[in-house]
């Protein structure tokens, strides 16, 4: 049977008609064997339109039927009131009725296979025909997918090796058929870790960006509300759309407000606990390769539940820590690009300077330099902008600068000239390269910077007793230049120094022992002999060296007392002899 849907007729009747009883009928019907109540007027228009339908090809979706001819039936138990007959004789009307035909049954379509089509793609087509818009949400009311991705891999620098890690999950992404036949299983999503500033919100959007598809990016806090249920309703509504664009990547920033580790009070009924709930069972019911890809970023990874980064939720875990001196000659060049800079300014000279920063210090130090010079009324940054911004970075920024005697800014300067001296003598530690005096700083008014260490991670016994002996140098050299007429500079230092000195012994292993059973008084007062002994041999090494270095110290201190900033260079050329330090 082959159904014929058509319009509806004034007078809410439906004209219907199947192929299977088909009969000709060559004359119409008179006014007198009318069945209905109708008027003339409505009669004369009715009778128009079925001479033009029993012409031969009167209208593109109508014509004779092989079996001969049309049958008209009209519905029994409508009644007709006269009054919804609005037609005017006189308009002109097209001849004929427009069919729709669907062959295939309706609801149902067909490819060029002969198997059925899947019911979404078949409404967005009829839809698309119909001038409707896409059935597809791109928003929800809490959450909206995001397809313009101005962010590549190429425009962020370094970080080569992250980025080809990333580039495979944007092969999964978008070709996850190419792996099935290979047995392995498809990640369902991976968390970046690491330091406040590295970049990890930006490599998710490269990521997306990339991987050219939906991007759904939330924050953690979002899912946190007062009333109770609305978190797990939300995440249920946020994954809800993700499946309805695939592919699709969920992006969740500081997760760790959403996924922290559960209540082990036994109490799992909190409103957090019910919603990380609901996101580990949105994870776990993902297929295979579904097209939804799931993104964290945190730097507080030691608080996510363990159910939450396990395989098979969060299978991969990418570190991203401080750049490089390769990375962060990377980012100068692309931050760096559309500032002009004085023929003072080198890209090496930045790098070395911006040791230790993450990706978003080194961009924001450029850009207030240049809006520094800007102030100014020049058009070009200088070193001075640099120095003046890298001040304000390392040890803050006031208003008013302090107030101090020439007599406590020589102390000062003896002072840092104690640190810069001993990180120029030592062997294992790394080189001073730049002393300070800030006096808009408004808690340390001079400060000595030293260069990067190759490695951060591990540290020799000699590299850590020199960074002992350097702390202390401060101190030891005020007592050389005044005597008992120290200042309260050092107290930093000594908090600092009295830190790694209990390192060394209790948890580096480099005391007598290399465990300490800490529990028992007995120890316990080994311990603290053993600090007091490392600190008085490093007190002794420092002034020893420094006592050698008395002509060095008043040199350098001038110099510092009058320019206010010393290098390492300057600071090596006004050294009167060699020094030779004494043996540990």
């Amino acid at each position: 049977m082959t159904y014929v849907s058509g319009l509806l007729l004034p007078g809410r009747r439906m004209l219907t008609m199947s192929t299977m009883s088909v009969s000709r009928k060559t004359s119409a019907p008179s006014f007198s064997d009318k069945k209905y109540p109708i008027s003339r007027k409505y009669y004369g228009q009715y009778v128009n339109r079925i001479q033009n339908m029993t012409s031969p090809g009167s209208g593109p979706n109508t014509g004779p039927n092989p079996s001969g001819g049309y049958h008209v039936d009209f519905d029994d138990d409508d009644d007709y009131d006269e009054e919804d007959d609005d037609y005017d004789a006189e308009e002109p009307r097209q001849g004929g009725l427009r069919i729709i035909i669907n062959a295939n049954g309706y609801g149902f379509n067909f490819n060029e296979d002969g198997e059925p089509e899947k019911e979404q793609r078949d409404r967005d087509v009829r839809q698309k025909r119909r001038g409707m818009p896409d059935s597809v949400p791109k928003k929800s009311e809490h959450f909206e997918v995001v397809r313009d991705h101005p962010l590549k891999f190429a425009d962020i620098g370094g970080y080569d090796n992250v980025k080809q890690e990333l580039m495979q999950c944007v092969d999964m992404i978008k070709n996850y058929q190419k792996y099935e036949p290979y047995n392995v299983r498809i990640p369902k999503g991976l968390i970046f870790e690491g330091p406040p500033g590295t970049g990890k919100t930006m490599m998710a959007k490269a990521l997306a960006g990339e991987a050219n598809t939906g991007f759904i990016s939330v924050a953690g806090s979002e899912f946190q509300e007062k009333y109770v249920g609305v978190g797990p309703a939300r995440v249920r509504e946020l994954f809800a759309l993700a499946k309805n664009n695939r592919p699709c990547i969920v992006f969740i920033d500081e997760i760790d407000a959403v996924g922290r580790s559960r209540s082990s009070d036994g109490d799992s009924g909190t409103e957090r606990d019910n919603t990380l709930n609901e996101l580990l069972v949105a994870l776990d019911g993902f297929k295979t390769a579904n097209g939804v890809f799931l993104v964290g970023a945190t730097n507080r990874i030691d608080l996510l539940d363990q159910a939450l980064i396990r395989p098979g939720r969060i299978d991969k875990r990418v570190h991203i820590g401080f750049p490089d001196e390769k990375t962060r000659r990377a980012i100068v060049d692309i931050h760096i690009r559309g500032k002009p800079a004085s023929e003072s300014i080198s890209k090496e000279t930045l790098v070395e300077l911006t040791a230790g920063f993450s990706g978003a210090q080194i961009e924001n130090m450029l850009n207030e330099a240049m809006l520094n010079a800007l102030r100014e009324n020049r058009t070009q940054m200088a070193t001075g902008d640099v120095d003046l911004i890298m001040n304000k970075m390392l040890a803050g920024w006031q208003p008013t600068d302090h107030t101090f005697t020439p007599e406590m800014i020589r102390q000062i300067s003896i002072h840092e000239m104690g640190h810069s001296i001993m990180g120029l003598l030592s062997k294992y530690h790394a080189k001073m390269r730049k002393v300070i005096i800030n006096l808009s700083s408004p808690s340390s008014p001079a400060y000595t910077i030293f260069e990067s260490p190759p490695s951060s991670a591990i540290s020799t016994r000699e590299a850590l007793f020199e960074h002992l002996v350097i702390l202390l140098a401060g101190r030891v050299a005020e007592e050389i230049f005044f005597d008992d007429s120290v200042s309260t500079g050092a107290i930093n230092d000594f908090e600092e120094a009295l830190k790694l000195a209990e390192r060394m012994i209790t948890y580096y292993g480099m005391g007598k022992l290399a465990v300490y059973p800490s529990r028992s008084e007995k120890y316990r007062q080994i311990i603290d002999e053993e600090v007091a002994q490392l600190l008085e041999k490093a007190y002794a090494y420092a002034k020893n060296a420094l006592l050698n270095a008395k002509e060095w110290i008043v040199a350098g201190a001038e110099i510092l007392q009058r320019d206010r900033a010393l290098n390492a260079t300057a600071l090596l050329d006004c050294r009167p002899k060699p020094i030779e330090l004494p043996k540990e």
